[in-house]
């Protein structure tokens, strides 16, 4: 059996509002430490670990939140066709950075056109 196989590799796209811990939430999930602050930086992190005998990278594209905060702006026709699967992060202390999660859902879904379910 060829190597290839067994590599899986996963895009995952992080979406919100500004300053919800999309950058912590991933940092914390990759290196299992906590990082109290971070730069406007967008950044793709790739981790490969290994289950049940198969290897898999994943991929995580830690988006930008637009100064704009136009919801049409902040997701890209490039970030939907790269990504697997969205995760969307908002904080349960700010109530406009989950009408923004909600106003992307409803893009992601115009966009991509998909019957996949979207776990809330």
């Amino acid at each position: 059996m060829d190597g290839n196989q067994h590599k899986v590799e996963a895009n995952v796209l992080l979406l919100g509002a500004e300053n919800v811990g999309k950058s912590a939430l991933t940092v914390r999930f990759l290196t299992k430490r906590f990082i109290g602050e971070y730069g406007d930086i967008e950044s793709i992190y790739s981790h490969i670990d290994k289950t049940d005998g198969r290897e898999i990278a994943l991929n995580i594209w830690d988006s930008l939140y637009p100064q704009s905060c136009e919801t049409t702006e902040s997701i890209s026709d490039k970030q939907l066709q790269w990504a697997d699967g969205v995760i969307l992060v908002y904080s349960i202390c700010d109530r406009s950075s989950f009408e923004v999660v909600r106003e992307q859902v409803q893009l992601i879904r115009q966009t991509r056109k998909l019957s996949s379910p979207v776990l809330w």
